[in-house]
């Protein structure tokens, strides 16, 4: 699934790196093997530089065309694609973990308006796979569905021989500590006027 992004050179490809170079030397990282400079090397140059892009954020599309933001749907659904199935899954996999450590770590406000709707009901229990989980927040639903894609993209990452495998094990394993990575970079970000146009695209 080829992917935009901003071009070399870009102002804000700089601040990205700046960010992360950041949040990662002050960090704090419980995981001494968390602190690995290839993740720090995606999240800036690969998922930050390629959600800037909304229609990348939401580049998976139910059968009708439409974008999907609800992660159980993107569970569920997806753009056919011309590459194998695994590749297919493996793609899709990796775009729901990197769209939930975006969302909860970059901005996290934009799950308000879910969990208005969740205060309704005393729970929302969800489809994963063959499991069927209780959650009364959204926030945490998209951890454990962005830790479990995460997960399964390694597996299948592994199974056909994509080189990055392991990173996505390890943002499986201590997802929890790079959603405090992303929210380091944002705080950086926030204090940038670069960002604050991207910013409300987003929000």
């Amino acid at each position: 699934m080829a992917s935009r992004q901003v071009p070399e050179g870009n102002p804000l490809r700089v601040l990205f790196r700046e960010a992360a170079e950041w949040a990662f030397r002050y960090g704090l990282f419980p995981e001494a093997q968390a602190r690995d400079a290839r993740l720090q090397w995606y999240l800036s140059e690969d998922l930050l530089a390629r959600f800037l892009h909304v229609d990348e954020l939401y580049r998976l599309r139910d059968a009708r065309g439409r974008p999907l933001a609800d992660v159980a749907e993107m569970l569920t659904s997806g753009q056919a694609a011309a590459v194998s199935p695994e590749l297919r899954a493996f793609a899709v996999q990796r775009h729901i973990g990197d769209y939930t450590l975006f969302i909860i770590g970059l901005f996290p406000e934009s799950l308000e308006r879910i969990r208005r709707d969740w205060r309704r009901k005393d729970s929302v229990m969800l489809q994963l796979g063959d499991l069927v989980v209780s959650f009364r927040d959204p926030g945490e639903y998209y951890e454990h569905a962005g830790r479990r894609a995460y997960g399964q993209a390694a597996e299948i990452g592994r199974d056909v021989g994509i080189g990055e495998a392991e990173l996505f094990e390890k943002l499986s394993r201590f997802f929890r500590t790079y959603v405090r990575v992303m929210n380091l970079i944002r705080m950086y970000l926030d204090a940038s006027p670069l960002f604050q146009e991207p910013k409300r695209l987003i929000l």
